[in-house]
């Protein structure tokens, strides 16, 4: 795939994510799910890892825990009617065991297990990946509500489109921080404008989140995509696989994927 495809395929997957949040916590479950089987799918191609097959196979069991997890506690906590200020806490064990099973598929290996620590190492990093990725789940649970993830998805989108420039990274890295962080200024203010957030009904219906604070929120998403997509582009790039379909998609879904761990610490420490 070209660098114009891959750019595409992150737009077509911000989109999913973007239009999911609006569907409840079981569509963007299955989106974050299937956001995290690319990354599987691809990421052992992209790093060329030995056992190929097992390596998929972990990382997208992981991804599945990652996002029910998630899913359960929100759920759960919607039902009992308390705060879901904490709905991401058993992530950390999710982690932890995909460690451990990271671990049981190199001693199930038949093939000598050549490369083990190369081995070990790309799937617990595409582990972590993954269970990043299941932060989505959460962040209609912050103030902002679901009208974050497509202020957030907007800014990964258009440092994505940057990114696939022909452009040397020097230009890239700072261009992408300029466009990021005014694409998250337009869709923040667009989405206070559009009443984003909801309304307090003890606030005599004033806005759970103040237009100011959904400007400066949208400004540290796009700045923050902007990093990443240009520190992913970076490492991406030098990868001999990275123009083959499955390693393209992986790294298409990538920023996608970490972008829900940053968009979970936007609604949670800047729109209160």
């Amino acid at each position: 795939m070209s660098a114009s495809a891959t750019a595409t395929a992150t737009f077509a997957l911000a989109a999913l994510v973007g239009l999911a949040s609006f569907g409840g916590v079981p569509v963007l479950a299955v989106a974050a799910v299937g956001v995290g089987v690319l990354v599987a799918a691809g990421w052992p191609e992209l790093l060329d890892l030995p056992a190929r097959r097992g390596s998929t196979t972990v990382v997208a069991l992981v991804a599945v825990a990652a996002a029910l997890t998630a899913a359960l506690t929100v759920g759960a906590a919607r039902a009992e009617g308390s705060q879901v200020s904490g709905v991401l806490g058993h992530l950390p064990a999710v982690a932890a065991l995909a460690l451990l099973v990271a671990f049981v598929h190199q001693l199930l290996r038949r093939d000598g297990r050549p490369r083990l620590v190369e081995s070990v190492t790309g799937v617990v990093a595409a582990q972590a990946v993954v269970v990043l990725g299941a932060a989505w789940v959460a962040v209609p649970t912050t103030y902002a509500g679901a009208a974050l993830a497509p202020v957030v998805l907007a800014a990964l989108a258009a440092t994505s489109a940057v990114s696939a420039t022909a452009w040397p990274l020097r230009v890239v890295g700072p261009v992408n921080l300029v466009v990021g962080a005014a694409v998250g200024w337009l869709a923040s203010t667009v989405t206070a404008l559009l009443g984003g957030g909801g309304t307090s009904p003890l606030a005599g219906g004033d806005p759970l989140v103040t237009e100011g604070r959904w400007v400066v929120a949208g400004i540290v998403a796009g700045l923050g995509a902007g990093l990443l997509v240009s520190a992913w582009r970076a490492l991406s790039s030098r990868l001999p696989a990275a123009r083959t379909l499955p390693a393209a998609l992986a790294v298409a879904a990538v920023p996608v994927a970490l972008g829900g761990a940053g968009a979970y610490l936007v609604g949670r420490l800047l729109l209160l």
